[in-house]
């Protein structure tokens, strides 16, 4: 920690002597008063509940602008970890560096972990905000799967989510640009937007992704294939965007075959509407890919708020697997719903309650026909939205896959700090 405030420090003197910085950051902490699980051990005894805590995210921020604004540049230093044990080190999450010559054009070289030009709306991270930052508001098995090695991109096998690909909501709703590399945004008009990117290779890095042939992630014919492209169209009555993805959240593997995404967002008084449609192109053997899988994937989200009351609802689908692909005809469906209330000026209670379905040609889930997960995960915010905040919640969860002869729940009561500065 002492390294990253140093480094900050440092980048803060340094930026500060070519042009105007503005340097914030925020902590998010989490303590879990006990947890659990319904488990057994090899032994059959019940497992013993636990208590802890960790940093979720320590985050400090730098941006400014040069030349009358004609130049510019972001960087975010995070951790992850609970500064005591398995701890992510300090490092640069996001850093991108800015031009823009004239009003229609704009071109960008680095990374933004947040993602420009996301088409999501409620469906994403906008659903619980800061709360699944700090760790309050997170639903496995339901929203996505922990069926993931610690790489977090490899399938490990323990749930049919086949690790969260399919149920997550970034199958159906573009998620945007968030890995390394060049874009360029294009505005003719205040109406119309096109926006392109190509990443800095087409895997996660030149040395550990390489093709049956073994040539580089970054050779220019994968890159390019690799690449996003968007048209992003603002009328009166609503956000209409085509977007193509053509190998990160599809698929992190050289020369990905991509995926089509068709968005429409739209406010109506206090209602926002999110539709989204995606389609998945078919892959190349011969690169690795599955040839058949789940092409389609169709999503909804809905915001209502009032002064006092609000509710969000999310739901995505995807569908149309082969029954002789990987996943054996697989149909995934997930539903989340989220009322909440303003108890006081300055306390807001939260209802966050989901489902998920799997299911699957011939009974392949293990002899059954579907799988069914669920969440409970109530929690209640004492501060401002987007200010400091406190949060104390419950989280009850299982992916309805049987752990030995029987399905296991998890659970937990955690506690939350976030505090800007």
């Amino acid at each position: 920690m002492k390294k990253l405030i140093a480094i900050s420090v440092v980048f803060a003197l340094v930026a500060g002597a070519a042009f105007a910085v503005d340097v914030t950051g925020t902590v998010f902490g989490k303590g879990t008063l006990i947890q659990g699980d319904t488990g057994k051990d090899d032994a059959g005894n019940s497992n013993k509940a636990t208590a802890g805590g960790q940093m979720k995210r320590v985050r400090l921020d730098g941006a400014g602008e040069a030349g009358d604004g004609e130049f510019g540049g972001y960087i975010r230093y995070q951790s992850d970890g609970d500064f005591g044990g398995d701890t992510k080190a300090p490092g640069v999450d996001s850093v991108y560096a800015w031009w823009k010559p004239m009003d229609q054009f704009k071109l960008i070289i680095g990374k933004n972990s947040d993602a420009f030009w996301g088409k999501e709306g409620v469906t994403g991270w906008g659903f619980n905000q800061v709360p699944y930052d700090c760790g309050i508001a997170q639903n496995p098995g339901v929203w996505y799967g922990w069926g993931m090695k610690d790489d977090g991109i490899t399938a490990d096998g323990s749930t049919p989510y086949i690790g969260g690909a399919y149920m997550h909501n970034r199958y159906t709703f573009y998620e945007g640009w968030s890995i390394s590399g060049t874009g360029v945004e294009i505005t003719p008009t205040d109406m119309i937007g096109i926006n392109l990117a190509i990443p800095f290779s087409s895997g996660l890095s030149n040395d550990d992704i390489t093709n049956p042939d073994k040539k580089p992630a970054n050779q220019a014919a994968y890159v390019y294939k690799a690449a996003q492209a968007q048209l992003d169209i603002k009328m009166d009555f609503g956000n209409i965007a085509i977007s193509y993805d053509g190998g990160y959240r599809n698929s992190r593997i050289i020369g990905s075959a991509g995926a089509i995404y068709v968005y429409y967002g739209g406010s109506f008084g206090d209602l926002g509407l999110d539709v989204g449609f995606s389609y998945h192109l078919t892959g190349d053997a011969e690169l690795g890919q599955s040839e058949k899988g789940f092409p389609i994937g169709v999503g909804l989200g809905v915001k209502y708020v009032t002064d006092s009351f609000g509710v969000k609802f999310r739901t995505t689908v995807a569908l149309a697997g082969d029954k002789e692909g990987p996943a054996s005809d697989f149909k995934y469906i997930n539903a989340s719903v989220l009322p909440f209330f303003n108890v006081s000026d300055n306390m807001a209670a939260f209802v966050n309650v989901g489902i998920g379905m799997v299911m699957a040609h011939d009974k392949a889930l293990a002899g059954e026909d579907s799988v069914m997960g669920w969440y409970f995960n109530p929690y209640l915010r004492v501060g401002a939205e987007w200010g400091p905040s406190f949060y104390f919640g419950v989280n009850a969860h299982s992916d309805g896959v049987k752990k030995g002869d029987a399905k296991v729940t998890e659970w937990e009561v955690p506690i939350a700090l976030v505090v800007s500065f």
